[in-house]
């Protein structure tokens, strides 16, 4: 649960530590740069969009293979009930 979280959480908050860390090192090197309206916009928009593709390729690179396989639907053997799985084709329950 905490890994999901944070694989959404991580994408969308970078380009605030991104920026954070150049504040701090160009307030050391004598800058007076600041946290402003447009750089939040900025940084929350990419974000937006780092979180985005973070969940297109979840989305495109993780589940079970399609093909040569089948959805086996919750049921009731003995009095128990077995959740739904997903087999290979040649061995499915009926």
């Amino acid at each position: 649960m905490i890994r999901s979280i944070l694989f959404h959480l991580i994408p969308l908050l970078l380009p605030f530590v991104v920026y954070a860390l150049y504040l701090y090192f160009n307030k050391r090197a004598g800058g007076d740069k600041g946290w402003g309206r447009n750089s939040i916009a900025i940084a929350t928009l990419s974000g937006l969009i780092l979180m985005t593709l973070s969940l297109l390729i979840l989305g495109l690179v993780s589940g079970e293979p399609r093909e040569g396989t089948v959805y086996v639907p919750p049921r009731f053997e003995d009095g128990k009930l077995i959740e739904s799985q997903i087999v290979p084709a040649d061995k499915k329950k009926d």
